[in-house]
């Protein structure tokens, strides 16, 4: 997803998040969504001990895929019949079927006063626009090389948009956003997570990412999806007298 069809899409999907383009309705969800932003950008800094159960794997295996990930990518090379089911797949996670989901979700919801759903797509479409925002950010400050590349080794800062896989992130971002609105419900886990892994692994088959770019993109989604999920937007301020 480059640069351009972010914004257009992010701009799409406001509109439509605040059901107008009323001056006092955009700037409160304006003001929201920048106050999540800043909570997640900030999340780290409150990371505690119980929290190292986890980060200290992820770590180690981030690590280890660091060193492994040309070889990897060298092995998936060869195998050339993953190329094509790998793109097919790709495309679950592309920014298209990652915005529309949820817009189609919030749709149902309120054509079928189903509050619950349209809680699920307004959740969902957060989760997937900080997501977009925050790969882009790190893309361009990483510039990591794509496995696709000729002359390349994935090192970074050498002018690429590997680190991290945005197609993880925004999958996983989703799946995680909606699946905690729906706790009672596990075939919504269970599918949504699938999609993501199948997404994920798929950017390693078709030689768009690093096993590494997945595992992290793939991670921070799923931090993202649950950050969103537990700091919702409150409800539309009333208007002052």
């Amino acid at each position: 997803m480059n640069k351009a069809s972010t914004v257009a899409v992010l701009i799409v999907a406001l509109a439509f998040e605040c059901n107008s383009f009323a001056q006092d309705r955009l700037a409160d969800f304006t003001k929201q969504f920048l106050q999540q932003e800043r909570g997640l950008w900030m999340s780290p800094l409150h990371a505690d001990r119980e929290d190292m159960k986890w980060l200290l794997p992820l770590g180690i295996s981030a690590g280890a895929f660091l060193r492994t990930d040309r070889n990897i990518s060298n092995e998936v090379n060869e195998a050339v019949g993953l190329r094509r089911p790998s793109r097919i797949i790709s495309q679950a996670g592309s920014a298209k079927a990652t915005f529309v989901a949820p817009l189609v979700l919030m749709t149902i919801g309120r054509l079928s006063n189903n509050e619950r759903a349209s809680e699920a797509g307004r959740v969902g479409l957060q989760a997937v626009l900080h997501s977009a925002l925050i790969v882009q950010i790190l893309k361009s400050a990483t510039n990591r090389e794509r496995p696709n590349k000729l002359t390349g080794d994935g090192g970074f800062w050498d002018g690429g948009k590997s680190f991290p896989s945005g197609h993880a992130m925004t999958s996983w971002a989703l799946a995680t956003a909606i699946s905690d609105q729906y706790p009672d419900k596990k075939w919504i886990s269970i599918t949504g997570y699938s999609v993501a892994a199948a997404v994920s692994v798929s950017r390693v088959g078709g030689l768009n990412h690093f096993p590494s770019d997945v595992l992290i993109g793939s991670s921070l989604g799923w931090l993202i999806g649950h950050y969103v999920s537990h700091h919702p937007f409150s409800k539309r301020t009333p208007e002052k007298n």
